[in-house]
């Protein structure tokens, strides 16, 4: 659920303060080699100036540039070609090709996937985007998802629960007082959208997803369609962010390692 509302606050001024979290996001290069157990974590601010925009935008394919084109609000329209020209810039080091050149196929729920062939067939990613930022998650080998929420956009996040949680989330949700409800329902929310982009399954697949959500500390997955077992093959985390943001990733398999990233567009 990638939230966009008319709330402003620049990015660039805080990102330095993220290098002081755990876990610690790298601003150096990277040489883009990543091996069957890791995973990278990309951040990017979306709000570029237009000069940068442009040079995105060249980097488009017809159809994102068409539906770039439709966004009623040039903010929007912004932002989006920022989020499609940094995935594809960010690809394109690992795949070592041009990034004009890359094309993608998309799952029946949405779901993106590169059309390549060769080694670079095992090369998965997933992209979130909320507000003024993007997340995307790389990895070889292994099936991954990620999601990022704004937590100042406007939801009635006990409505959304009751929809889509279990009792015993619901329970931590009602027992907070009202100015924590929305980071702890958000906690809970990003490692179950986190997990159905993962597995291309979709909204419908929410509702089937329990997590053990806490008072203070991190959501974790719990059980897939009543089974712990099934939950047990992926292993999710929360990543901090700084404030109004939260944050998860979920992962196939458990024997990984994680990389976080910071993109500088120069």
């Amino acid at each position: 659920m990638d939230v966009l509302d008319s709330v402003d606050r620049p990015l660039m001024s805080v990102f330095s303060e993220m290098c002081h979290s755990e876990p610690k996001w790298d601003s150096s290069p990277v040489d883009f080699t990543i091996n069957d157990n890791e995973v990278h974590l990309w951040q990017a601010c979306l709000d570029q100036p237009c000069s940068r925009i442009q040079t995105l935008e060249r980097l488009l394919c017809p159809a994102e540039r068409l539906r770039a084109g439709k966004f009623v609000f040039d903010k929007h329209r912004r932002r989006f070609i920022a989020g499609r020209g940094f995935l594809r810039n960010i690809l394109s080091g690992y795949l070592n090709q041009q990034a004009v050149n890359l094309e993608f196929s998309y799952g029946p729920q949405g779901k993106p996937a590169l059309v390549s062939s060769g080694v670079h067939d095992t090369l998965y990613f997933n992209v979130s985007h909320s507000h003024e930022m993007a997340l995307y998650a790389i990895s070889r080998n292994r099936q991954v998802g990620v999601d990022v929420e704004y937590l100042r956009a406007k939801h009635d996040v006990e409505n959304i629960a009751q929809r889509y949680f279990y009792r015993g989330e619901c329970d931590v949700i009602d027992s907070l007082p009202a100015e924590k409800k929305k980071e702890a329902f958000f906690k809970a929310w990003t490692v179950k959208e986190a997990y159905a982009k993962a597995t291309g399954e979709g909204l419908s697949v929410l509702e089937q997803v329990e997590t053990s959500l806490s008072p203070d500390g991190p959501a974790t997955l719990l059980n897939i369609h009543g089974h712990s077992g099934a939950a047990a093959c992926w292993l999710s985390r929360q990543i901090p962010l700084f404030p109004d943001y939260v944050a998860a990733l979920v992962v196939e398999g458990r024997d990984w390692g994680l990389r976080c990233v910071m993109h500088h567009p120069d």
